[in-house]
């Protein structure tokens, strides 16, 4: 998969300004129409100049276009582009920990942690005037000639947290904020219960969790009891069969949508556990309605 982040600090694709971890991007659609999974490393906000943009997750569909906002917890979405406008949005990429130390400068009062609101990578935002003049105050360092200071650009990142969470919107993005406060490392859980459906390799993962490969596999089978490796494709397999279950889409997609890319392994793993093809499977269940398996058990937690 495509790391968007490093994509466009690698790349002299685009207008941008970085500092440190911090990152200001004007990014422009390049291709009239794009369908891409994509993942990030650090959250981000984007805020959409021109044309339409649909984030899917697997919980959701965000159709997003001009003057909307949304921030982007660290993850992976599929993108899709609208062919009838060229798409440009602004995005601003914040670490966790820049977020954490903002909050903590400024002593901003957050809201409890309301799990069910902080389970999906894509929020929403509400925005105001101020957020709007804010966003399009950053368009004019994009036209200088002389690029702003380090010390300017710090400080612009400051006013988009301080301003988005001194105000009684966003709570959700209030609660995730919070969340990263409350934890002093990246929670694995909440982030490969939001990412298993795509296909990133275990570096990618723990480059998410924020840790190093193997304190990732260290941590994760402390919380799982299980292999990273055993647990995804147990995950992607449920979740296939779900799809299966629920959907009418064709074999190869839903091996796709569930994070297996070579269809002949997606179909051998899961004979092996359900002792029935993929095909099979959804050939009886539109003519039953209904299908019965041998014994299935979850096997993860």
């Amino acid at each position: 998969m495509l790391n968007l982040q490093d994509y466009i600090v690698h790349t002299g694709l685009f207008k941008k300004f970085k500092v440190d971890d911090l990152l200001f991007v004007e990014y422009k659609c390049l291709v009239e129409e794009a369908l891409i999974d994509v993942w990030w490393h650090n959250n981000f906000f984007a805020y959409v100049l021109a044309g339409e943009m649909k984030w899917k997750t697997p919980r959701k569909e965000y159709p997003i276009k001009a003057g909307q906002c949304l921030f982007a917890k660290k993850g992976a979405i599929m993108a899709r582009t609208d062919v009838k406008h060229d798409y440009c949005e602004l995005l601003i990429f914040v670490p966790d920990e820049f977020i954490k130390t903002v909050i903590e400068k400024y002593k901003i009062p957050l809201a409890h942690h309301i799990s069910e609101q902080n389970c999906d990578t894509i929020i929403p935002l509400d925005i105001n005037e101020v957020l709007e003049a804010y966003f399009h105050s950053l368009l004019t360092f994009f036209s200088q000639s002389i690029p702003p200071s380090e010390t300017l650009l710090k400080i612009k990142f400051e006013e988009l947290i301080v301003s988005l969470l001194s105000t009684n919107d966003n709570l959700p993005l209030k609660c995730y904020c919070s969340d990263l406060c409350n934890n002093s490392k990246s929670s694995i859980k909440e982030i490969m219960e939001a990412n298993f459906q795509f296909n990133l390799s275990l570096d990618e993962f723990a480059r998410l969790c924020c840790r190093s490969l193997s304190a990732f596999k260290i941590d994760f089978k402390n919380i799982y009891k299980m292999s990273a490796g055993k647990w995804l494709q147990e995950k992607r397999l449920e979740y296939s069969k779900y799809l299966l279950e629920t959907t009418d889409h064709d074999i190869h997609e839903i091996a796709l949508d569930s994070g297996f890319e070579n269809m002949s392994h997606f179909i051998r793993v899961f004979k092996n556990k359900y002792r029935i093809t993929p095909g099979k499977y959804q050939s009886q269940k539109s003519k039953k309605g209904q299908i019965t398996i041998p014994e299935l058990h979850n096997t993860f937690i």
